[in-house]
């Protein structure tokens, strides 16, 4: 086991002052009581945060709507997955018999130990040594996302004046929930079309969630 981590380690170039961090980082439920998902729950907020603060930094002309989605791109379960194929994480996995020919499972399982990973580092060293080793993996991604991205409201609205010379219109449908966790239900139409809805936790982010909903059923995701 402590080759396997050895190897681990310098596949994710880092070296772990606790290694058993890092153990348990790789230990799914199906094998453990003492598993990974405490690590996971910490990766994932530190993950948000870093990303987060990059992107406030970077993408100083994006609104809240616009960072809320590029963010939810950049950390969804198929990045985190794919991020986690990319060092073959698979091979050095912890889990019990059970889980062996369940491979529709197994790739959320990757994403989330590489999650766990994250929150590992977080312990071992702390935010910024965590954020430097976030931002080498994620450094593809945000390099192609400052150079593609353009937000879904503005596509949607380039796309409708250039085919119907109007703007898409946009109607809140309703805002519930409590005062701190409101959620806002929109919906957006373009000409001659019927209205498609969406729900965020601002009315920005259900524009942009319904925006980007309307660009996938016309073909223009």
């Amino acid at each position: 086991m402590t080759n396997n981590l050895n190897s681990l380690e310098k596949t994710l170039n880092y070296s772990f002052k606790n290694q058993s961090y890092l153990t348990k980082a790789l230990t799914h439920s199906s094998k453990s009581k003492d598993n990974n998902e405490r690590l996971e729950y910490l990766g994932d907020a530190v993950i948000n945060l870093a990303v987060s603060e990059h992107l406030i930094k970077n993408f100083s002309d994006l609104d809240e709507g616009s960072l809320s989605i590029l963010r939810a791109k950049l950390v969804s379960r198929d990045t985190l997955s794919r991020l986690a194929s990319n060092i073959e994480l698979e091979s050095y996995l912890i889990m019990g018999k059970s889980l062996s020919n369940q491979e529709n499972k197994k790739s959320s399982i990757f994403g989330n130990a590489f999650e766990a990973i994250i929150g590992a580092i977080y312990l071992d060293r702390g935010f910024e040594v965590s954020k430097i080793f976030i931002l080498k993996q994620w450094k593809n991604l945000i390099n192609n996302a400052e150079t593609t991205f353009v937000d879904a409201k503005t596509r949607l609205q380039e796309y409708s004046l250039k085919n119907f010379k109007i703007l898409p219109t946009y109607k809140l449908i309703s805002n519930t929930g409590p005062r701190h966790k409101p959620k806002f239900k929109v919906g957006v139409k373009l000409k001659n079309s019927t209205y498609i809805y969406a729900i965020g936790s601002s009315k920005k982010i259900a524009e942009q969630s319904a925006a980007s909903e309307l660009l996938k059923k016309i073909n223009q995701k």
